[in-house]
């Protein structure tokens, strides 16, 4: 299948009640806008009091000396990691409601739902105790990604890779979990990866064709992911699919 056409695919399985689609995701849309505003609100503190600390650098002959480290040590990097953690933890429950959307999706691609139930299905990941499972896979992937961030060029090399490797790691974890086939986090990331073997540029260029509705996004400070979203979700659940299937 070609890329207008797994956009096709998921267009139509968007189709119907697509208000309803949408408010699958409303939970981490909503979570995101909050997670933007904290780190703004943060980050505004934070260059504040650095600024505060380093007012007297400029006429200083020995800058170090002129520094408030007391500021620095006490107010500036407390603040930083309660923000550092406050984002940690609001992106992990995103992503455990947006894996939960990503969930309900896959039923109604392949024509397994037909009504949506929202105060069910937008909280299914704790009703059908997927939880625990979705935040483990998360959090073990943000922390591998966080600590090759820090190695430079290897370790950036390494992020692609892997990020697209395991770019199908939500989908397989709700497939082996409805098939009773959960073994743990490594064995659903060893699945995504060997299902990405010689797919990987395929989904990479595929996710180019969407790098105008990414700016938009960009400009709109997220707003138009209301509408974005939904078919950028369906649309990845399509190429799944398509995978699966040996259809790409």
């Amino acid at each position: 299948m070609t890329s207008s056409e797994l956009k096709t695919a998921a267009r139509h399985a968007l189709k119907e009640n697509f208000l309803q689609k949408l408010l699958l995701l409303i939970i981490p849309l909503l979570l995101s806008f909050t997670s933007n505003r904290v780190s703004q609100s943060y980050s505004g503190n934070i260059n504040d009091d650095i600024k505060t600390a380093t007012d007297g650098m400029s006429n200083a002959t020995d800058s170090a000396a002129a520094v408030d480290w007391g500021l620095i040590l006490y107010t500036v990097i407390p603040v930083m990691a309660i923000m550092m953690l406050i984002i940690f933890a609001i992106s992990i429950i995103i992503a455990v409601f947006q894996t939960a959307g990503m969930f309900n999706y896959l039923d109604i691609f392949r024509g397994e739902k037909e009504e949506i139930n929202l105060s069910k299905d937008i909280f299914r990941a704790f009703k059908e105790g997927y939880f625990w499972k979705i935040a483990g896979l998360s959090v073990i992937i943000s922390i591998i990604m966080l600590i090759l961030f820090f190695i430079p060029v290897i370790g950036w090399v390494l992020m692609v890779y892997l990020g697209l490797s395991w770019s199908q790691a939500t989908y397989v974890l709700y497939d082996k979990l409805k098939n009773n086939e959960y073994q743990g986090i490594w064995d659903v990331l060893n699945t995504s990866k060997q299902l990405m073997v010689g797919y990987k540029f395929r989904y990479f260029l595929f996710n180019l064709t969407f790098i105008g509705w990414y700016f938009l996004d960009a400009i709109t400070l997220g707003i138009s992911r209301i509408w974005t979203m939904p078919f950028n979700t369906m649309s990845m659940v399509s190429f799944y699919e398509a995978r699966i299937q040996d259809r790409l």
